[in-house]
């Protein structure tokens, strides 16, 4: 099993319930072809550096997962096919360093943000 990162990138014009489920189908792809989703992060709509097919923005989020090299294939075959992402990419970590990166990636991700626990912590004060 080899570590993996995929960022893609979903068309903002979907509604937010739409775009959950764009996430939930290619996390689907991801775990039908034999991997296990170790993290996800939410990067939320960001400003492209230049419109892509006219969209100026663009719904990013990153999956970190780990699975066996010879279903990469398939995967990036089925998010070429699916009309919602505007763009993805796949990163492979493949030596001890790069694994290190990768795993501290992994827990930074795991991590909740800090406004999230303030808020947490407020709520369960009162």
């Amino acid at each position: 099993m080899r570590h993996y990162e995929n960022l893609v990138i979903v068309k903002p014009t979907l509604t937010e319930e739409e775009i959950k489920n764009s996430i939930a189908a290619i996390e689907e792809v991801i775990t039908s072809n034999g991997g296990e989703i170790v993290a996800r992060d939410t990067m939320g709509m960001r400003k492209l550096a230049y419109p892509i097919e006219k969209n100026p923005r663009g719904y990013f989020h990153v999956v970190y997962y780990t699975i066996e090299p010879s279903a990469i294939a398939e995967i990036e075959r089925r998010f070429r096919i699916n009309e919602e992402l505007l763009r993805f990419v796949t990163i492979k970590y493949d030596s001890k360093r790069e694994v290190k990166a990768w795993n501290e990636m992994v827990a930074k991700a795991n991590k909740p943000a800090k406004s999230e626990e303030a808020s947490s912590e407020e709520s369960a004060a009162s």
